[in-house]
């Protein structure tokens, strides 16, 4: 985004977002996202979550604006440390709280009600009737995709005045070509948290298989850490996958490794909508992902990549391979991913959808169809 005038006058530009971790995963992808595009509008966003990131998630430019308190997510704890957190916020004069998951509800609320100013919630994931509850301080709920939309009105009981449907969006890199060189081993990658929804086993049972099919020519990385990790890695050892699969967390920037891959796959069981995928197509590469949830709206089968059943390891094996045969498709597809990404999740219009709600909640107008927002009473 090349923007660079402030969009909120300046004693409304303070946004506080909360996430509740920064795992490698879609989660902090699109609280990175967020930062950026809200930053580039000239709006002070500030960050709480209760880890720090790992190493290459965040640019060290952003690390300044991420604050951490460990235990805000443990309800034994959270009146203790959210009294610390509500010191330190009150200190910043924030305007409005965005939580960035469901999961962020109950600190949002808190926050809320002892700093008195209204917050918002985004929702990437299914909800069922009851996980999700909104008091008096929600002021909207901002659903990735209609899909969500329809679960929160019709399975959450969400009141449906309250939900803006904002797509996810990313700032597309520079073209990256990955450009093959003779002897150079073919890259697979994923990225998720591990656990048992997103069923990275899936994928490692698929790389055996890809590893079979294509002998020493492939490389597999997962980036990702969470419960699963000690049972990934023994399955890692049974299937003999030692030195074909690399599981990192940290020490390589998240751009660097989609750079590097060659076709990147997502095989989770449920998906609100694929933040991770979205991350893989702006580089330009072909994704094989399991057809649930968001993730069948985001890769268009046969043309950006290909979608699978879920629980299928030799099927994702299958399409893998598939393009690590034929470069040409490859490309042909990576291109299209792309081009998908440019013309309809480009970060700009995630951050123009958003900036409306804030604009609507904090009382201001829009002046002159100009992106400047003003208060009502001038």
């Amino acid at each position: 985004m090349n923007q660079t005038t402030t969009v909120f006058p300046p004693d409304k530009s303070a946004v506080l977002l909360i996430v509740e971790s920064l795992r490698p995963g879609g989660m902090t992808s699109y609280a990175r996202a967020l930062m950026e595009g809200l930053t580039s509008v000239g709006l002070s966003p500030r960050l709480c979550a209760h880890d720090r990131p790992t190493r290459g998630l965040f640019p060290d430019s952003m690390a300044q604006q991420i604050r951490t308190y460990p235990a805000m997510n443990a309800s034994f704890l959270r009146s203790l440390r959210l009294w610390g957190l509500a010191s330190w916020a009150r200190e910043q004069r924030f305007v409005l709280i965005h939580g960035l998951s469901s999961f962020t509800a109950p600190v949002c609320q808190a926050l809320s009600a002892a700093l008195h100013v209204p917050y918002l919630l985004t929702v990437q994931h299914y909800q069922g009737r009851g996980d999700i509850r909104v008091d008096r301080g929600c002021q909207g709920v901002l659903a990735c995709s209609e899909s969500i939309r329809e679960n929160l009105v019709h399975h959450a009981r969400v009141p449906k005045e309250l939900i803006h449907v904002v797509p996810l969006g990313i700032e597309v890199p520079e073209a990256a070509a990955r450009e093959r060189v003779s002897g150079q081993k073919l890259i697979v990658t994923t990225c998720a948290a591990l656990t048992p929804m997103q069923d990275v086993e899936t994928f490692v049972r698929a790389a055996s298989e890809i590893a079979e099919a294509m002998g020493e020519a492939c490389q597999f990385v997962i980036v990702g850490e969470g419960p699963r990790e000690a049972a990934l890695r023994k399955l890692i050892r049974e299937l003999n996958l030692s030195h074909h699969l690399v599981l990192s967390h940290e020490g390589v920037p998240h751009d660097q490794v989609l750079r590097e891959t060659d076709v990147y796959v997502q095989t989770p069981r449920k998906e609100g909508f694929g933040f991770a995928v979205l991350e893989a197509m702006a580089f330009g590469r072909p994704v094989v992902a399991t057809s649930v949830g968001g993730l069948l709206g985001l890769v268009r089968d046969g043309k950006t990549g290909f979608v699978v059943p879920p629980e299928k390891p030799a099927a994702v094996a299958e399409k893998v391979v598939s393009l690590l045969k034929i470069p040409d498709l490859c490309r042909e597809m990576g291109a299209a991913a792309r081009d998908l990404v440019t013309e309809e999740y480009a970060l700009s219009g995630m951050i123009q959808r958003t900036i409306r709600c804030y604009a609507s909640v904090l009382g201001l107008r829009e002046q002159h169809g100009t992106g400047i927002y003003l208060a009502r009473s001038v």
